[in-house]
C-alpha cells in the first residue's frame, strides 16, 4: 500500500465542510488485483441487479433504475478472507486519515460492476430519521466507515463513474449545488477510497461503449460496522 494519499477539502463558499476522505493508491499487490479481476470477469452470472432501500430503511430493498443502475454480488469466491484481511489491515490508516474511530466489530463486503449508463444517485450508506432501521452487517450493528476499492481491465474501456462526495449540509436531490459543494474522486486503478458512512455521495454515470462485462468499472464496496 502506498502511504501517499489525497486528503480532505472544504467548500470555500459554505461554512459546512466536505466529508473527510482519503484515497490510497496501490492498495492490493498486483497479483491479487489481477486474480480478483480475472475471477470477477469470469463469474458474470453471480452478479444481480443492484437494489436500494429508502432513507429510513423501512422498506425492503428494491430495484429502482431512476436511483441506481448496476450489478452486485456478495459472493467473493475464494477472495473473501483475503479481502477482509486487507481491509482490516488498512482500517487504522483509514481512521487516521478521516479523523474517526470506528470501533468496528465486523465488515460487509460486496462486489459491484458498472457498465454503460450505470449510476447511483445521491444517497447515504446508513438510514436516518425517526424510526430508522440500522443496516449493518449484523442486526445490532450499523455502518460507520465506507470504503470503495477500484479495479478494472486495461486499457481502460470506460469513462465516468467518479465518486462524488457532497458537503455535509448539501441537499443535491432537492436543491441546486455548485462546484464548491462537492468533490469528485476518480475511480483510479487499484485505489481505495474511504469516508464516513453518513456522508452523502453518489456514483456518477458510467460510459462504457462496448458494454462488455469485461470492460465494466469494477469495485469492492466495504462497510466497517460497529455495535450500537
Amino acid at each position: 500500500m502506498n502511504p501517499e494519499a489525497e486528503g480532505t477539502s472544504t467548500s470555500r463558499s459554505e461554512a459546512w465542510p466536505l466529508p473527510p476522505h482519503v484515497q490510497l493508491r496501490d492498495f492490493l499487490p498486483e497479483d491479487e488485483r489481477r486474480a480478483l479481476l480475472d475471477w470477477a470477469t469470469r463469474n458474470e452470472g453471480e452478479f444481480r441487479t443492484a437494489k436500494v432501500i429508502n432513507d429510513s430503511g423501512h422498506s425492503k430493498s428494491l430495484v429502482d433504475p431512476e436511483l441506481r443502475i448496476g450489478l452486485t454480488t456478495r459472493n467473493l469466491g475464494p477472495f473473501g478472507p483475503t479481502l477482509e484481511k486487507r481491509m482490516r489491515e488498512a482500517l487504522a490508516s483509514l481512521e487516521q486519515a478521516i479523523g474517526t474511530t470506528s470501533n468496528a466489530t465486523s465488515i460487509e463486503l460486496e462486489l459491484a460492476a458498472h457498465g454503460d449508463g450505470a449510476h447511483y444517485r445521491p444517497h447515504l450508506d446508513v438510514s436516518y430519521g425517526e424510526g430508522r432501521k440500522i443496516v449493518g452487517a449484523k442486526p445490532d450493528e450499523d455502518r460507520v466507515v465506507s470504503a470503495v476499492y477500484y479495479f478494472y481491465r486495461e486499457p481502460k474501456a470506460f469513462s465516468g463513474g467518479a465518486l462524488r462526495l457532497y458537503r455535509f449540509n448539501a441537499r443535491p436531490i432537492t436543491s441546486a449545488v455548485g462546484p464548491n459543494d462537492y468533490v469528485d474522486l476518480e475511480p483510479l486503478q487499484n485505489s481505495l477510497v474511504a469516508f464516513p458512512s453518513w456522508a452523502t455521495h453518489e456514483v456518477r454515470r458510467v460510459s462504457c461503449p462496448s458494454n462488455s462485462f469485461a470492460d465494466f468499472r469494477f469495485a469492492l464496496n466495504c462497510w466497517f460496522c460497529r455495535k450500537l
